[in-house]
């Protein structure tokens, strides 16, 4: 029984994830489908419940061999236990210093209780066929020490070859500039680009370094987030010109190089579009009567205009980008001609999108809005990785391979790179557990001794790849704080003293410069926090006023019928005609065929959650004695006004003032911490100087009101100050505050962020 807030929280999280689980195995139920998880668990249920099939099949195998045991879950290692029968000959291949799967369920607890379960012996293995002795004694070294075993020596078969390096820079850059010339050693020590890999934590840090080493000339095989790449980005917000609303992607791709063509001019097209009603394509193709356009965008968006011409809304994704790339422009033509490694590895990234066109095309994803919305979410989700491999087209290049050790388990090189071998990087920090399993699944969370123990493994698979050469790096600073060396480099020290790197060999571009705007002297709440999230954003938005469809989005149509209907049915009481639930449900009625998601997909799901919203409202409001003050509110900040209108104002009988924002959804912690308290109760000062004022959170859904507390009032409106300072001096470099909510945004594909590296 749950009986503390966070267990309450975690009871509700796992009731959620059971409800959404059993709707899920309804689907393959009727689909008569079964997932990999089935695979496993129905050849289990079917050997345990079924003594003649068990018989059948343990009869049928005398041997059975199972590798990489350290990394088979639980019931994959029931399944084992099932198929052999008593006195069978069971062979497992294990290495507990390898296991690197606890995330996904693997249970290496399943190695240590072997000889029990199976009546068996350990043996370990004495000889390693792989590294030279210099590499060898590395992770030998570090292995003494590991919570995984108990330590490990083994004789290098291939004798003392092979060396190690480790280097430190300043810098991020320096960094890069040093595994450079550790991979240009090797390869004058006849180890090719291609035998020589770059292995990291995690794909952010992959996606860090190599942007480096691209300018640096370093020829690599890995795209890192395909979808985020400029080349990418320049295709992506090709196709949706006119695919998407708002025409926003004219915005990047009038300024290739082809068209000469200026932001403004790009924003002048779309505007004209907008105004006279027709695609920004059809724009396009009478540039002549769009004014406000320089001399030379004005020739160049002509081309492109042709170029894009009968291309409409039925144009797959697939035949606009190869008619555009192989027939109409010259965008590959300059990448054709430098033949460098920058150049190849773009024509890669660009050959990789095809086949994902392809792909997308025939899953039935066939229209541009399609395609891009499944990008959209692809990204969202974080679930990009089948695109980061390189197509087995481009395997044969000479190119540095890249890849997160995860990816390298099983493989070998001639010479590793392990990068960013500082704290938080390796080991990574523990991610907190979102979503607790219950009581009886406690065994599968992992702990943070089990996490521990995974990071070393991570790190000992690391080492282990190389054959020859094993070079290590860190910077001491990755941001704007000091790193400190990756506990795990302790061991290791003594056999490869780090060496200090200066040279970063590559100037650091400078940040883009933007127009200042318009000093004005009042600014919206809203619009500040949208800057606070992103500054690109605020530019996007509400400087070129590229505003897509955010406003007809279904959850903001929704809220904003929710909230109109409200305040009418606060208006009624005031007037003295409190409504009913019939007529508030009428009122409602009206809203939401003037401006709700009528026709959307999910119509049906914001209706009753609107309806039930309203009940609720109808009840609270009709129990209330007080009056109400609705309207917009004026804060001074440093002479400059911020405007805010509070969702619902309630003055009750005895003069207290209660100020509400309203959530629709559940409580969550971090709503207190929202800044637009602390810009409320500042409101409240001025609005009500001698009264008593709560600022409250309202939560519809279960009719909660929650006093909000002053926290850090005076740091939360410096944000506000800092944010309006920024926006007049012309600081929109894109830098959001949450780069997951960055596939959601209007201007994703038109954007220069890059996650990690930007």
């Amino acid at each position: 029984m749950a009986t503390t807030e966070e267990q309450r929280e975690g009871a509700g999280k796992a009731l959620e994830l059971a409800a959404i689980y059993e709707i899920y195995e309804e689907l393959l139920h009727e689909a008569d489908a079964v997932d990999f998880g089935d695979l496993v668990l129905l050849a289990t249920l079917v050997l345990e419940q079924n003594d003649d099939i068990r018989a059948e099949y343990q009869q049928r195998f005398e041997h059975i061999l199972v590798d990489e045991y350290q990394d088979v879950n639980l019931a994959s290692a029931r399944l084992l236990r099932a198929l052999a029968r008593p006195g069978a000959d069971v062979w497992v291949v294990a290495d507990q210093r390898q296991s690197i799967y606890r995330f996904r369920g693997a249970e290496p607890s399943n190695v240590a209780r072997f000889e029990a379960e199976f009546s068996g012996e350990k043996r370990s293995l004495k000889i390693n066929y792989r590294s030279g002795a210099a590499v060898v004694r590395a992770f030998q070294s570090f292995a003494a020490n590991m919570r995984s075993s108990s330590g490990g020596s083994w004789t290098a078969s291939r004798g003392e070859v092979g060396a190690l390096g480790h280097i430190v820079g300043p810098s991020l850059a320096a960094e890069a500039a040093g595994i450079r010339a550790h991979i240009e050693q090797a390869r004058a020590d006849g180890i090719s680009y291609g035998e020589q890999v770059i292995l990291a934590r995690s794909h952010l840090t992959l996606a860090r370094i190599t942007g480096h080493l691209e300018k640096l000339g370093v020829p690599l095989l890995y795209l890192g987030d395909l979808f985020e790449r400029p080349e990418i980005r320049d295709l992506l917000s090709l196709v949706s010109i006119d695919a998407e609303p708002g025409g926003i992607g004219l915005a990047r791709v009038a300024q290739l190089p082809d068209y000469d063509a200026t932001r403004g001019d790009a924003l002048s097209v779309i505007a004209w579009a907008k105004e006279n009603r027709v695609s920004v394509i059809e724009a396009l193709g009478r540039i002549d009567e769009i004014a406000d356009i320089s001399q030379g965008g004005r020739a160049g968006l002509a081309r492109l205009g042709a170029e894009l011409q009968d291309f409409g809304p039925a144009t797959t994704p697939w035949t606009l980008l190869t008619t555009w790339l192989f027939e109409r422009s010259s965008y590959l033509a300059p990448l054709l001609e430098a033949n460098d490694p920058k150049a190849q590895q773009q024509l890669v990234a660009i050959y990789q999108l095809l086949k994902v066109c392809g792909e997308m095309v025939a899953a039935g994803h066939s229209t541009r809005r399609q395609f891009l919305a499944r990008i959209r979410r692809i990204e969202a989700l974080n679930d990009d990785r089948v695109y980061r491999a390189v197509a087995s087209e481009a395997s044969g290049m000479d190119a540095v391979r890249v890849m997160t050790i995860h990816g390298s388990k099983g493989l070998e090189f001639r010479a590793v790179h392990l990068p960013a071998l500082a704290t938080t990087y390796m080991p990574a920090n523990r991610q907190g557990i979102r979503c607790p399993p219950p009581p009886s699944l406690a065994h599968l969370a992992i702990r943070p001794e089990g996490h521990e123990a995974e990071e070393e493994c991570l790190f000992f698979v690391g080492l282990s790849r190389a054959r020859d050469f094993l070079f290590l790096s860190r910077a001491e600073r990755y941001t704007s704080r000091n790193s400190t060396p990756s506990k795990f480099l302790s061991a290791l020290t003594s056999l490869a003293p780090p060496r200090r790197h200066a040279d970063s060999a590559v100037a650091t571009p400078s940040a883009r410069q933007f127009a200042p705007p318009t000093i004005r002297d009042r600014y919206e709440e809203r619009e500040l926090s949208l800057y606070l999230q992103c500054p690109a954003r605020y530019q996007y938005e509400r400087l070129d006023g590229l505003r897509g469809a955010t406003d007809d989005a279904p959850y903001i149509r929704f809220h904003r019928c929710v909230y109109r209907t409200i305040g009418w049915i606060e208006a009624q009481r005031s007037a003295g005609q409190p409504a009913t639930l019939d007529e508030a449900q009428a009122e409602l009625a009206r809203d939401w065929a003037e401006a709700g998601p009528v026709g959307h997909g999910f119509e049906a799901y914001y209706r009753s959650s609107a309806d039930a919203m309203i009940a609720t409202m109808v009840d609270v409001i009709a129990a209330e004695t007080g009056t109400y003050d609705r309207g917009e509110w004026e804060i001074l900040l440093d002479g400059k006004l911020v405007t805010v209108t509070p969702d619902r104002v309630i003055v009750a009988a005895d003069g207290t003032v209660h100020v509400q924002r309203i959530r629709t959804g559940r409580k969550t912690k971090s709503e207190p911490e929202n800044r637009v308290y602390a810009l409320l109760r500042e409101g409240a000062r001025t609005r009500y100087p001698v009264r008593t004022v709560v600022i409250e959170t309202f939560y519809l859904a279960t009719r909660e009101t929650v006093p909000v507390l002053s926290r850090k009032d005076d740091k939360l409106l410096a944000e506000y100050r800092q944010a309006i300072a920024d926006i007049e001096a012309g600081q929109f470099a894109p830098a959001p505050k949450d780069a997951r909510r960055c596939p959601s945004c209007q201007c994703y594909f038109i954007c220069d962020y890059v996650q990690g590296v930007s």
